[in-house]
């Protein structure tokens, strides 16, 4: 269900604003979160209540894909293409700083605290969706330039089903571009999806740490403790630095985070102990700076009158690699059980490898560093940084359409 609307929604937030499909999708999940408290006092109910109650309604209101595209399209229209990389790239560490304090916090809790209550541990995450939801409504901007326009006198529910959303996208993706720009998209959203294949490993990891390490919950538990604190370390740190600090351009950043995350797959896949296999952990810790930078090079290709439409697409990359890449690892690691037993993380480490080698041909490409100076100099974008504003000029008739 997000997937399909993901093609209605991001050429609808390109013309009435981020804000409202990110409160909408942010609504969803406090549904979730407050349908699984109801189940959860509910014991006579059956699982599939959950599926109904909490999942079905979360996904039509657009779920993940609504709140990531809507997010990183909003930071991008309020950010100058020179700081755009640096501010998405924040947004991505405050999210990933919520694992491991969420994983500690909430493992104490829940055994040290709640006696094991799901229901509490729900009302809890209802909670602060729930602030975040008011703290949306009150401090975001509903339109973030002058393209977009309120729902004055606007049936909201016919405005955002017009099939002329669905056309706009499709166009959007097809285009014929200057400098190699249309190529260059479509390498993003393959190279985001490519990367997004590593996160499905975990699972088959704690399998694999359980035979090779005789690791139980607890011991991979810590691990993946350790594992996401170096990712949120290494993004606090490593990524600045290598932007703002060695002025690196995008593609390199991409390229040293897909050589991190393959580095660690060696190690991975020839630990003989728990300690390589800690050392791979850090190697890999500069991997997650590329899903941050392929979405800001994702927003440097197109004028901002399509900002919404690219980054929904890109998050449908995604979100929407799950439903398949779980299957491939879980189906490769059975079926190489007894004779390569470590598939799982050559698998990634080609997948990460892929990701490095589309890079390279944006990188490659003739013109692929006027694009980011392209829309610097006409105005694409609403700086809202301390700086003075820049106009919107129309973009409809630019040389990126």
């Amino acid at each position: 269900m997000p997937i399909i609307l993901a093609l209605f929604f991001g050429n609808w937030s390109d013309r009435r604003g981020r804000k409202l499909p990110l409160v909408i999708g942010l609504m969803g999940k406090v549904i979730y979160s407050g349908m699984v408290v109801v189940n959860a006092l509910m014991p006579n109910w059956d699982v599939f209540m959950i599926i109904y109650t909490a999942s079905i309604p979360m996904g039509m209101l657009g779920g993940d894909v609504a709140i990531f595209g809507s997010c990183f399209a909003y930071i991008s229209d309020v950010s100058s293409v020179q700081r755009r990389t640096f501010r998405v790239t924040l947004l991505d560490i405050v999210y990933l700083s919520t694992m491991p304090t969420g994983i500690a916090l909430g493992s104490y809790l829940f055994t040290r605290v709640f006696d094991g209550s799901y229901a509490i541990m729900f009302t809890i995450n209802t909670s602060l969706l729930v602030l975040s939801v008011i703290y949306s409504l009150i401090v975001l901007k509903w339109q973030t330039n002058p393209r977009q326009q309120p729902l004055n006198g606007v049936n909201p529910f016919t405005d955002f089903f017009d099939e002329k959303h669905v056309i706009a996208t499709f166009k959007t993706l097809t285009n014929r571009r200057p400098k190699f720009a249309r190529l260059h998209l479509w390498i993003l959203f393959v190279a985001m999806a490519l990367y997004t294949f590593q996160r499905d490993e975990k699972p088959m990891s704690y399998l694999y740490t359980q035979r090779f390490f005789n690791w139980d919950v607890k011991d991979f538990s810590n691990f993946r403790t350790f594992q996401s604190s170096l990712f949120v370390a290494a993004m606090l740190v490593g990524a600045p630095t290598l932007s703002r600090g060695l002025g690196l351009k995008d593609t390199y950043i991409v390229i040293i985070g897909a050589l991190s995350h393959a580095g660690g797959r060696i190690l991975f896949a020839s630990a003989l102990s728990p300690n390589v296999f800690y050392a791979g952990a850090a190697v890999a810790a500069l991997g997650p700076v590329i899903a941050p930078v392929l979405r800001s090079m994702t927003s440097k290709v197109v004028p901002v009158n399509e900002r919404g439409k690219v980054f929904a697409v890109l998050a449908v990359c995604d979100n929407a690699v799950p439903l398949f890449s779980g299957v491939l690892y879980s189906q490769l690691y059975n079926v190489a059980y007894n004779s390569v037993p470590n598939a799982i993380y050559w698998l990634t480490f080609a997948t990460q490898i892929s990701v490095m080698l589309l890079i390279i041909v944006i990188h490659i490409s003739p013109g692929a560093s006027e694009q980011e100076i392209n829309e610097s100099e006409t105005g694409n974008w609403a700086v809202i940084d301390g700086t003075s504003s820049r106009s919107n000029r129309a973009v409809d008739g630019g040389g990126n359409s």
